[in-house]
């Protein structure tokens, strides 16, 4: 696989905008607003979102035996677990949690980058994985991105 058709690690594009609105934070404070027992309340449900999509996400591809690696070979089409109604459960857990630490952060400027997170990883990152899996899995990959969104 050449350098340009790697995608980059989705981490490492979570720990960005978060930096970035941490950075911004200190530079200009923008709040939500929100009452502490209220931010600590839907910051707690985020973070269980997060670890739900994420951590059910990571147990299928090792239950399957595939791998999570975005730039790696898949050696199963994952149609089970979270991946029955999200092709993505791990980059949707990672916004969750993008949006979580903007909650529980207090941070509106890391709240209002999770929709970046979003593009950056569906245009960086999924784009490029499509393409690998339509080619690797043929119709059974069109089959299920017909019958299963790219997010929710």
């Amino acid at each position: 696989m050449s350098t340009a058709e790697r995608s980059l690690q989705p981490p490492l594009l979570f720990l960005g905008c978060l930096l970035l609105g941490v950075g911004l934070r200190y530079i200009h404070p923008l709040g939500l607003g929100l009452p502490s027992v209220v931010r600590l309340s839907l910051g707690a449900l985020l973070l269980f979102l997060a670890a739900l999509h994420g951590g059910w996400g990571l147990l299928t591809f090792k239950r399957m035996g595939t791998t999570p690696e975005p730039n790696g070979v898949a050696s199963a089409l994952l149609t089970s677990g979270p991946f029955r109604w999200t092709r993505n459960p791990l980059y949707l857990g990672l916004a969750i949690l993008l949006a979580c630490f903007g909650v529980l952060l207090d941070s509106a400027w890391t709240l209002c980058l999770t929709p970046v997170l979003v593009l950056l990883l569906d245009q960086l990152v999924i784009a490029r994985e499509e393409r690998r899996l339509r080619a690797q899995f043929g119709e059974a990959y069109e089959g299920y991105t017909r019958r299963v969104r790219r997010w929710l």
